[in-house]
């Protein structure tokens, strides 16, 4: 019996000195020891693209077109002192004639004071413009041709003529129409009818192209041929010499 207990006792030893064999599911060499595996490393989200920041329209740009917009930071101040910055307009639809001291009676002039009376409740505005050298730096001046001339809307002095140029304006009495986004759709004559010969029976191009986009659709004839007076723009200064010898 003692030597049955001594035997029992030695083989109890032996096995616990013994090395474990790896079951099935035993971890690899070098994983974790308690079978767990390591979470997956996470890849770092880009930062979404910036949009590029949008630059202002600048004078030595290309001429607007029809399609093009005209940059809402744009602004002029009125023969009364009040400033325009068209960003205020959007939302409506604007029309802009080019103006004069000397068209301030003209038959188109007279013809678009109505149409500004007419179509005041469809959203529609309208403004003139004076980039006439000499006239443009007279707001005094441009007063009191309003008044006696009963122009029903205001005169923007465009004192460089930088917004008539960039338009591309080549006459008196034409006129640019933009849509609620400052979109010109419009660029032309008024009417058919510069010496105002033929009352009813004139084309009104102007009225046409307003009635499109207060209805939403497109202008079936953006273009027309300006028909008014020689609009005269202030002389470019010539461009700074480098100097030097080449």
């Amino acid at each position: 019996m003692k030597h049955s207990s001594s035997f029992l006792a030695a083989l109890i030893l032996a096995l616990g000195s013994a090395p474990l064999l790896a079951g099935p599911h035993a971890p690899p060499l070098g994983g974790p020891l308690d079978g767990k595996k390591d979470p997956p490393k996470q890849e770092k989200k880009k930062d979404p693209a910036k949009p590029a920041d949008k630059k202002p329209v600048e004078a030595s740009a290309k001429t607007i077109a029809i399609g093009a917009e005209i940059d809402p930071a744009t602004s002029l101040t009125d023969s009364a002192g009040k400033d325009h910055t068209f960003k205020q307009y959007r939302g409506r639809i604007v029309v802009l004639e080019c103006w004069s001291t000397t068209s301030a009676k003209s038959p188109q002039a007279m013809r678009l004071s109505k149409i500004a009376q007419d179509y005041a409740g469809k959203n529609v505005t309208v403004l003139a413009l004076d980039p006439v050298p000499g006239e443009s730096t007279d707001a005094k001046g441009v007063q009191d041709i309003l008044k006696k001339s009963g122009t029903a809307f205001p005169v923007l002095l465009d004192e460089a003529g930088i917004l008539a140029e960039r338009l591309g304006a080549s006459a008196l009495d034409q006129v640019f129409v933009l849509d609620g986004k400052g979109i010109v759709r419009y660029t032309g004559a008024i009417d058919d009818d510069p010496k105002g010969e033929k009352a009813d029976k004139a084309e009104v191009f102007l009225t046409a192209a307003l009635n499109a986009l207060v209805e939403g659709k497109e202008v079936a004839s953006p273009t027309t041929a300006p028909n008014g007076g020689t609009l005269r723009l202030p002389k470019k200064k010539p461009a700074a010499s480098s100097g030097g010898k080449r």
